[in-house]
C-alpha cells in the first residue's frame, strides 16, 4: 500500500478543539460537526441549563464542569485539560470553514509557525459583514507556553511563544452578532466589563472622552472598520458599536462618582 506524501505527518499533527460554553445550544451542534476529525473536542462548561452538554455529548466531546472563573481564567483552565500538543479555541457560535481542519493539520504537520491566525467573518442580522472587514484572529498554537491574559475582563487575548502567521483558507463563521438585540445585550455587558477593567487600572473617566466615544466611535467603525460599505446593516453596527464606546465612558463616570461619594 502506498503512503501519500505527508500522510504520517499528518496523522502525527494530533489536536484538540477546546470551548468553553454556558447554554451555547443554538449553534453548538453545527460549531461541534464541523470538528469532525480532531483527535479530541474538550468542552468546559460552566453550567449550562439548556440541551448544551446533550449536545456535546452528542458529538463525542468531553465535557468538563467548571464553575466561572472569569473568560480569560476559563480558558487557561481549559488548557490546562487539553491532551494533545495543537489546539483550537472556538467560541460556542463559531463554525469552521469546509475542508478548515485538513488545512489546519497540514499546517501543523509542515513544522512552519508555532500558531496561526484565522480570520473571522461575523454574520449580522443573518448576513456576512465580510464587505466590511475578517479580522483575524490567533486560534490555533501549540499549547506549551500558551497562556491568556487574565489581566483582560473582556476581549482578552493569548499569549502563544513562537512564529505566527496567517492561515490562508481557514476562515471562521460566527453568529454570535446575528440580531440587533442580541448584540446590543453582549456590548451592554461587555462594556460594564470594560469600564471596571479602566477603573481598577486607574485609567478612569475623562469628560473629553465622555463627549467623543459616541461621533470618533462612529468614524472608526464606518470608515477604519469599513462597516460603511455593509449598507443599512453596516450603519447599524456602527452605530451600536459607537454607542458602546460611549457606555463605557458613562460607566467610567457613574464609577468615579460612586468612588468620591464613598458609595
Amino acid at each position: 500500500m502506498t503512503i501519500p506524501p505527508g500522510a504520517v505527518e499528518c496523522r502525527m499533527a494530533s489536536l484538540t478543539v477546546y470551548l468553553i460554553t454556558k447554554n451555547e445550544e443554538r449553534h453548538l451542534a453545527e460549531v461541534l460537526a464541523a470538528c469532525v476529525g480532531a483527535e479530541e473536542i474538550l468542552i468546559v462548561d460552566s453550567g449550562s441549563t439548556d440541551r448544551t452538554l446533550e449536545i456535546a455529548r452528542a458529538a463525542g466531546a468531553r465535557v468538563v464542569h467548571q464553575d466561572w472563573l472569569g473568560f480569560a481564567a476559563q480558558k487557561n483552565f481549559a488548557l490546562t485539560q487539553c491532551r494533545h500538543e495543537w489546539v483550537l479555541h472556538l467560541d460556542g457560535d463559531e463554525v469552521l470553514s469546509p475542508g478548515a481542519l485538513a488545512l489546519m493539520k497540514a499546517a501543523i504537520a509542515s513544522g512552519r509557525a508555532d500558531g496561526f491566525y484565522l480570520r473571522r467573518d461575523d454574520r449580522f442580522m443573518g448576513e456576512s459583514m465580510s464587505a466590511s472587514h475578517c479580522r483575524p484572529f490567533l486560534r490555533l498554537y501549540r499549547r506549551a507556553g500558551a497562556r491568556w491574559d487574565e489581566r483582560k475582563l473582556v476581549h482578552e487575548h493569548v499569549a502563544v511563544p513562537g512564529r505566527h502567521e496567517l492561515l490562508p483558507g481557514v476562515g471562521l463563521a460566527h453568529f454570535g452578532y446575528d440580531t440587533v438585540a442580541g448584540y446590543m445585550d453582549k456590548l451592554n455587558k461587555y462594556s460594564v466589563l470594560k469600564a471596571r477593567m479602566r477603573h481598577r487600572d486607574a485609567r478612569g473617566y475623562s469628560f473629553l472622552r465622555l463627549v467623543g466615544a459616541f461621533p470618533l466611535g462612529l468614524v472608526k467603525h464606518l470608515f477604519f472598520r469599513r462597516m460603511l460599505f455593509s449598507g443599512p446593516r453596516g450603519w447599524v453596527r456602527a452605530m451600536q458599536d459607537a454607542f458602546s464606546m460611549f457606555l463605557t465612558e458613562a460607566m467610567l463616570l457613574e464609577l468615579a462618582r460612586r468612588e468620591r461619594s464613598g458609595r
